[in-house]
């Protein structure tokens, strides 16, 4: 067998085994991709209480997260849905968070509710926010807050719907939301909301 052969030969083997490797590597990321959507899917689903799609079915800790602080007296710190921001103080601190919904083009209605511990402000967070994103009249009408933080619910000048508390101390704040199913609007899932620290009582997303 020439040199020529051999080299051939070599090369023809040495391409083969390149395409065998890229099918797996091609195999593997198919897997990954899957294995990423089943891990979605049994996230979004295992803190479900009631059957999927029926109104009064609850989502549980749609989103997490905590506040160490935003600035004097303490640190900058934070974790989960909520992002660490220097605020220069860490008192009387508004948490806003965005709902998927706009007042611009949504009709929806929706519940969620806060629960969690803010230690700087001795204080539980149990805060229920509930209303309808109505376009027709670009507002969220019959809207409902109960608890001692605050709440309230506002569109902000882009259209968004927000529902905001007011937190007296941040320090170690910790938080997580529940959201519900209500008649057969879309439900709030996980990582649907947005969030923002601020010391304004409304922010634009």
């Amino acid at each position: 067998m020439s040199t020529e052969t051999q080299i051939a030969n070599l090369v023809q083997a040495s391409n083969n085994l390149t395409n065998a490797v890229n099918g797996k590597i091609d195999a593997i990321d198919a897997r990954m991709n899957q294995a990423r959507a089943e891990f979605d899917q049994f996230r979004a689903l295992k803190d479900v209480v009631g059957a999927i799609g029926e109104p009064g079915t609850l989502l549980m800790s749609v989103f997490q997260g905590m506040i160490w602080g935003t600035g004097a007296p303490y640190d900058v710190g934070a974790a989960g849905g909520l992002v660490a921001t220097d605020l220069g103080s860490s008192l009387n601190v508004y948490a806003h968070f965005k709902l998927p919904f706009s007042i611009n083009t949504d009709d929806q209605m929706f519940w969620l509710n806060i629960r969690g511990y803010s230690y700087g402000s001795s204080l539980v967070l149990d805060e229920t926010f509930a209303g309808y994103v109505y376009s027709p009249q670009r507002a969220v009408i019959n809207q409902s807050c109960f608890g001692k933080f605050e709440p309230a619910i506002y569109a902000d000048t882009a259209g968004n719907a927000i529902c905001r508390i007011k937190i007296p101390n941040v320090y170690v704040t910790s938080l997580r939301i529940d959201t519900m199913q209500i008649g057969h609007y879309h439900s709030i899932s996980v990582g649907e909301l947005k969030s923002k620290l601020s010391l304004s009582p409304t922010v634009v997303f």
